[in-house]
């Protein structure tokens, strides 16, 4: 049987037990199908980014990077004009730059590399997401792109 505590009784929590957000939620899957690359939010990321799914076609996309953390300073993703977020924990939804600028949809964690997909059209001008290999994931997203 698990721990129990009582108030006034525990004075910590075991480090080993302790669970943060991230580590709690899936993180957020992309998958090459057919011409698009498509981003598939979990269910809680989905209700904080009002989207299950996000796609681009492949034939849009002309830059593909990694940051090493998707909320740092390498990342400008303007201002949220539709979903969720947590200052300094984590971003998820539509996002747009000053006066008609970028489009971005977000799903960002913290502290975590991301996968940042740059398109020249579209629903998006960019995708930035933190996925659990971005680099692999940006590799994989180059070749099908023909950007490698």
């Amino acid at each position: 049987m698990g721990h129990r505590c009582v108030p006034h009784q525990c004075t910590a929590i075991d480090p080993a037990r302790a669970r943060t957000l991230l580590e709690m939620m899936a993180m957020a899957s992309l998958l090459v199908d057919g011409e698009r690359v498509v981003v598939s939010l979990t269910g809680l990321e989905a209700v904080m980014g009002l989207a299950r799914q996000v796609s681009v076609p492949l034939r849009d996309i002309t830059a593909v990077s990694t940051v090493a953390d998707g909320l740092g300073d390498d990342l400008d993703l303007g201002f949220r004009v539709g979903g969720a977020g947590v200052p300094r924990r984590l971003k998820f939804g539509r996002f747009r730059t000053l006066r008609g600028g970028e489009r971005t949809f977000a799903a960002l964690y913290a502290h975590q590399p991301a996968l940042v997909i740059e398109t020249s059209g579209g629903d998006w001008d960019r995708l930035a997401i933190t996925t659990e290999d971005p680099e692999s994931d940006a590799t994989h997203v180059r070749a099908a792109a023909g950007l490698s």
